[in-house]
């Protein structure tokens, strides 16, 4: 229960923007049906944030976390680990629920294409695939929420805090921007990676085993 009320109260500044958003946005959800609010967020587009979009959703990319594991071995073991369990488990969570949501899963590309021929032309920035199936979750928003949530825990500056909020929002919203996911799936996505990242750093932060806290430099 310490653990869980430390990281609120050290990390109140990422946090609470996030559920603010995460409301608003199931409100939005609830209100309105999925399909039409990506018509309208897809009605929106400019060659600078096609090309904005289509470059920073790859720090979603599961490579991008493997990196952050690395690096954090030369930091220390105990954050290092809890980088190796989080997205272990995202990566088996997200397969499981893809592959058990597939019928109601299909990409917007694919919702477009065979149920609302005609009725809309969806937009798709030149030189980008976005798929058919597979759609729910967002493994990307997924990643990129669990990626920067622990930086916000590991590094205590607020401002930084920020900074990592700011940069996980916008590649979740390139997910939608391109349309590789709704609105609903970048959502569960999101949550789904700071829930898991809390859950392990918990578990993991719990043991007092002293060469957790020692790394590749520090012996």
């Amino acid at each position: 229960m310490r653990d869980f009320k430390k990281i609120i109260a050290e990390n109140k500044i990422f946090l609470i923007p996030y559920f603010t958003i995460a409301i608003f946005v199931s409100v939005i959800l609830f209100l309105y049906e999925k399909i039409d609010i990506h018509i309208v967020i897809n009605h929106y587009h400019s060659h600078f944030f096609d090309l904005f979009f289509k470059n920073i959703t790859h720090l979603g990319d599961g490579i991008f976390a493997i990196i952050l594991t690395v690096i954090l071995l030369f930091v220390k073991y105990r954050w290092a680990i809890i980088s190796a369990i989080s997205f272990l488990a995202i990566t088996i969570i997200i397969q499981v629920l893809k592959r058990l949501i597939f019928v109601s899963s299909f990409r917007p590309v694919k919702i477009f294409r065979y149920f609302y021929e005609g009725a809309y032309k969806l937009y798709i920035i030149p030189g980008t695939d976005p798929g058919i199936n597979h759609s729910f979750p967002s493994g990307h928003s997924t990643t990129a929420f669990a990626t920067f949530f622990l930086l916000a825990i590991i590094i205590k500056n607020k401002i930084l805090k920020i900074i990592f909020f700011i940069i996980a929002l916008l590649i979740t919203f390139s997910r939608i921007y391109l349309s590789w996911h709704f609105l609903e799936d970048a959502l569960a996505g999101s949550f789904i990676g700071i829930s898991i990242v809390f859950i392990t750093y918990i578990i993991i932060n719990k043991s007092k085993v002293n060469w957790l806290d020692k790394s590749l430099i520090k012996k």
